[in-house]
């Protein structure tokens, strides 16, 4: 029955996105003006997607042999499926990102902004319903027609493919997205492309780990579950598969509460559609909780982490660009010059961490308390069951900032409301509430999987004060720096080739690739986690991963709300580099546990 269930929740999700899509299609206004943007920004899609190929090839080639070599034949096949999963899901919401665009701004210009809001945020929708859907077809044949026993041992292979192809797609897009956004001529508008299949890549990765970190923790569920319980870690293991599948149903239920109003807060509306969203999710897992798992405990979990998120995104308002915190000193900031409201935004930013930090940190606790490491995994799955939602917000914050630079050009001089600055505003305003889910989404996701580490080494309890354990937190934390360093550096140096190319288009040689001074990344994700188990063993491993998630998730909070010059480094480029680093040692842990480390 349950693969029955999700199945058709799948295809419902599936056939949702379908019609969205047909939906906005019909809303693009046919000009001149519009169909000179539409070519552009088609161009830029298809530049974008031109250059990832063969880069991905070959490393999904190189990785697999390893795989195969080190690991096991059957790893390495099912790490291929966790990697084409990924891919099919992110190009297949990727659609979206020229006619959302352009629908939106076609129409804002027309006069009808409720309308340019409302095509914004479904064309947002779609990329999350079809990653979220395809996702959870590949999640239901990996967890339904495989022995518990074959999961546990293939999960984290899965879960590493899927890590790999949003790593090389949230990186790449984000320098894609930022080459442009340093290079744009007066006339031009910025590039958003690679952003917002940077944004669709994360939260596929964090869905699928989400929902692995439980499967590898099931058996903590039934151990922890009382001398009482009948079910069976089997259960435990699909029953986070039933909670996102009823998080797709109540995602489009909120999703089309949002009808695009035009108020002096026009993305307000997207907090109803989350809440109703969030009640659906959390009676769907507490009555499926009391039926597969006999207590009605496992979906108050999923319960806190949705909760935690929806608090966390409503308090980052506040700290938004637009918030009251930024409103009430920064026009005098903004007199003194770019370098002081730098500095500003910057404290703000790092302010604002410790709200996210207390309400997911208590919704962790608590979660605990009530089913160990399991109800911890389970918090992750409750907050990414909302991953269409999630990504529709953080989808719509990009598509109207992109289409309110296409207005602005193309109707520069309307009359109030000018449609550019409503846009604007809406862009704004939802900025860091969907930055602030995705970071909480990959902070849960994140604990899970150093958890699950924890158990599958049979290591739940490690001492602080040890060599491998000391060795392990120092490499975890600093990584993270190093990370961000190089984050901004390939933004950088793909803005120099881009500028080279807008000086002399005619150069082939002088082709733009967002792959540029992405090596070091690729090459750092992969061996200091080896290299931290290879010096202390798998309690060096676990440390590791334990610092560089906390490490990473302040730094993520605190740069989502820093402002335009530091919000890059967010969920979508380095919070996919650590969960990268987390697969890693995940699939890499059997081989410490059997040889050690140097110390």
């Amino acid at each position: 029955m349950l693969k029955i269930i999700t199945l058709i929740c799948a295809l419902i999700g599936l056939l949702t996105a379908i019609s969205l899509e047909t939906w906005l299609r019909s809303k693009i206004i046919r000009n001149e003006a519009s169909a000179e943007r539409y070519a552009e920004v088609k161009s830029r899609n298809s530049e974008f997607w031109s250059i990832q190929y063969v880069p991905l090839l070959i490393i999904l080639s190189l990785l697999a042999v390893a795989i195969f070599v080190f690991i096991g034949h059957l790893n390495a096949a099912v790490f291929l499926g966790g990697a084409a999963l990924c891919f099919v899901s992110v190009v297949t919401g990727a659609t979206t990102v020229v006619t959302g665009s352009i629908a939106s701004s076609s129409t804002a210009v027309s006069g009808d902004i409720r309308s340019a809001l409302k095509t914004a945020y479904r064309s947002a929708a779609v990329m999350g319903l079809s990653v979220s859907s395809i996702a959870l077809v590949g999640l239901g044949v990996l967890f339904f027609f495989l022995k518990r026993g074959q999961l546990i041992e293939l999960v984290a292979s899965f879960s590493l493919g899927a890590s790999v192809v949003s790593l090389l797609l949230g990186l790449s897009g984000t320098a894609f997205s930022g080459a442009y956004s340093l290079t744009a001529k007066s006339d031009d508008f910025t590039d958003y492309t690679g952003m917002f299949i940077g944004s669709g890549a994360d939260h596929v990765e964090t869905y699928i780990l989400s929902a692995c970190s439980a499967a590898l923790l099931s058996g903590v569920a039934v151990d922890t579950s009382g001398i009482m319980s009948t079910f069976t870690a089997t259960s435990a293991a699909r029953y986070p598969l039933i909670v996102l599948a009823g998080g797709i149903i109540a995602s489009i239920i909120g999703i089309m509460i949002f009808r695009g109003y035009v108020v002096k807060r026009p993305a307000s509306g997207l907090t109803v559609g989350n809440f109703v969203a969030a009640v659906l999710i959390a009676a769907v897992a507490v009555y499926f909780s009391n039926d597969l798992l006999q207590s009605y405990v496992y979906g108050v979990c999923v319960s806190l982490g949705l909760l935690a998120a929806l608090i966390s995104g409503e308090a980052s308002k506040a700290y938004s660009a637009d918030g009251i915190v930024f409103k009430r000193f920064l026009p005098d900031v903004k007199r003194t010059g770019v370098s002081q409201s730098m500095i500003y935004s910057l404290s703000i930013g790092m302010i604002s961490v410790i709200i996210p930090a207390i309400l997911t940190t208590a919704a962790m606790i608590i979660a605990y308390k009530y089913a160990s490491f399991y109800g911890v995994a389970l918090a992750a799955v409750g907050i990414n069951s909302m991953a269409p939602m999630n990504s529709a917000v953080r989808g719509f914050s990009i598509n109207t900032a992109s289409a309110s630079e296409i207005a602005s050009v193309s109707d520069p001089d309307a009359e109030s409301p000018n449609p550019a600055d409503v846009l604007l505003t809406a862009s704004v305003r939802s900025d860091s509430v969907g930055k602030t889910y995705s970071g909480v989404a990959a902070y849960i996701t994140l604990v899970a999987m150093y958890t699950a580490l924890s158990v599958v080494a049979n290591n739940p309890a490690i001492n602080l004060l040890s060599i491998p354990v000391f060795i392990g937190n120092t490499t975890g934390a600093v990584i993270v720096f190093v990370c961000a360093g190089f984050i901004i550096r390939s933004i950088r140096l793909t803005s120099q080739v881009l500028r080279a190319r807008l000086n002399d288009a005619n150069d082939p040689e002088k082709r733009i690739t967002s792959l540029r001074g992405l090596a070091p990344l690729f090459l750092i994700s992969f061996f200091v986690p080896l290299a931290a188990g290879a010096a202390g063993g798998v309690n060096s491993l676990i440390a590791f991963t334990c610092a560089a998630s906390v490490t990473g998730m302040c730094v993520i909070f605190a740069f989502n709300n820093a402002g335009k010059h530091f919000d890059r480094l967010a969920t979508e480029t380095l919070g996919t580099v650590i969960k990268l680093m987390v697969a890693v040692a995940l699939v890499a842990a059997p081989l410490f546990m059997n040889a050690g480390g140097i110390f």
